[in-house]
């Protein structure tokens, strides 16, 4: 979630690498939360995966 805020304010803020730091620590909360779900619930996991997939690809594209 910071990892989101954090790389939304670089955008607004034309500051590239606030915004590469909170996509960096997007990726990290995502793979940590795949791994997590996928110890409880595969299915969980995959919908996690493609829910931060699509905050990364959405803080690229605006």
């Amino acid at each position: 979630m910071i990892g989101g805020v954090l790389a939304s304010l670089g955008r607004l803020l034309s500051l590239l690498s606030l915004h590469l730091i909170g996509n960096f620590i997007l990726v990290i909360g995502g793979v940590v939360g795949v791994i997590e779900a996928w110890k409880v619930k595969r299915k969980n996991s995959i919908v996690i995966l493609v829910l931060i997939v699509s905050m990364i690809a959405f803080t690229f594209i605006i």
